[in-house]
């Protein structure tokens, strides 16, 4: 059976992240996720929030998530099951110990993120989560600025925008109504990814959170260029739009 190709990039992604979360949540605490600036509690929300999320779409990669249905509990039971095991073995690395109140992050985490797919589509929650994501390691903790000699905060906003109006036109190609025409598509596309940045920067300027041109101009240029390779190399029905 031929596997869709969404199917097969949930798959190879769920791959990946489950084994790295386990291995980071089975080794002492790593340096610097102690400076990150975000509490434990958070981490364990957005870490299984994630994994919900992935689990699900591995089992059913086109559906949203059903109450009434048995595959939603059986995903829930599993990350949950998962989440109790995984604390419980914590309680055997140094530095670490079984917090029952991670667990409860975690459940917090799978619960939220389930009831966020079951109101919205793959790529609807995709362009939900990657805007949190952003917003929370922009605004609510210092990882960006750990390594300013690798202009990590650079680095990231410019690859997060990227990517986040990578998945932004994806969603807009879906809709049931597309843009109709150059000029329509190309303002589409440009207007969530800054209306984010916005909101970031306004935000940081109210409750004084650092800011800075530097990450502003990165995230506009990732944006610019995902927009770019989007119109020129990914989409090439929108070449035909005038």
């Amino acid at each position: 059976m031929k596997i869709p190709r969404r199917h097969k990039i949930v798959l190879l992604a769920l791959g990946i992240y489950w084994p790295v979360i386990f291995w980071l949540t089975h080794i002492p605490v790593p340096d610097v996720a102690r400076q990150s600036g975000m509490s434990d509690k958070t981490m364990h929300v957005l870490a299984f929030f994630v994994l919900a999320f992935l689990v699900w779409f591995a089992v059913c990669p086109y559906q949203k998530a059903r109450w009434n249905r048995l595959k939603v509990w059986v995903v829930l039971a599993t990350v949950i099951a998962y989440a109790a095991i995984d604390e419980y073995l914590q309680g055997f690395i140094p530095g670490r110990s079984a917090d029952v109140w991670d667990f409860v992050a975690d459940t917090v985490g799978v619960v939220v993120g389930l009831g966020v797919l079951s109101i919205f589509s793959f790529w609807p929650a995709m362009l939900m989560f990657s805007a949190i994501f952003i917003f929370i390691i922009s605004n609510l903790t210092n990882l960006p600025q750990l390594y300013p000699e690798y202009h990590l905060n650079a680095v990231f906003h410019g690859t997060a925008f990227a990517a986040f109006t990578l998945v932004w036109i994806q969603y807009l190609d879906r809709r049931s109504r597309p843009p109709e025409n150059r000029k329509m598509w190309l303002t589409a596309a440009l207007t969530m990814p800054l209306s984010l940045l916005l909101v970031i920067e306004v935000t940081a300027v109210v409750f004084d959170w650092p800011s800075g041109w530097t990450e502003a101009i990165a995230a506009v240029l990732g944006t610019v260029f995902a927009v770019f390779i989007s119109y020129w190399m990914f989409v090439p029905g929108y070449q035909k739009i005038r």
